[in-house]
């Protein structure tokens, strides 16, 4: 199976060629974070590697990032990645929780399935202009049975989502 792995921390998006990745949720998700938890001096930061805009904010220690620009089409399966970090040393380290659609084709057969993730994240350094680190990335992923079959890890670049003055976005 040929593929192409894209992969930000947190922000993990997959391109594989045949197999394609997008982000989701259940109600049977163990670990769920409401979007309304999120404190008002939240702020909207966008991956320079995949796009995706997130939801940052610290609480009690704890380093939160949410997916917030989830497609129409994601958001009805209940899409989401979230992430949740603790300062450990100079960086905070962590784990993301995700949910996503997988499509492959084996053995000439289309598979579709849901799959439930959790995978690690580190942010080396956060300023008021980037937050950079790394995420568990993956090489291989088995869509039928949602196992990580191997993974490594990549590096991602975050940057504040412009905004208007009076905090409404453009």
């Amino acid at each position: 199976m040929r593929f192409r792995l894209l992969v930000g921390a947190g922000a993990l998006v997959l391109l594989f060629t045949p197999l394609q990745w997008a982000a989701g949720q259940t109600a049977k998700s163990k670990k769920t974070t409401a979007a309304s938890a999120a404190p008002a001096s939240a702020r909207i930061w966008k991956s320079e590697t995949t796009g995706k805009e997130f939801r940052v904010w610290t609480e009690k220690g704890v380093f939160h990032a949410e997916w917030v620009n989830v497609p129409p089409a994601l958001t009805k399966g209940g899409a989401y990645i979230r992430s949740e970090l603790r300062r450990t040393g100079t960086k905070w380290s962590g784990t993301s929780q995700l949910r996503l659609p997988c499509e492959s084709v084996e053995n000439n057969k289309p598979v579709s399935n849901w799959c439930s993730l959790e995978t690690k994240m580190e942010i080396d350094s956060v300023s008021a202009s980037r937050i950079t680190g790394r995420g568990e990335s993956l090489k291989r992923f088995d869509c039928r049975t949602c196992k990580m079959l191997e993974t490594g890890w990549a590096g991602f670049e975050w940057v504040p989502k412009e905004q208007k003055a009076g905090g409404s976005k453009r």
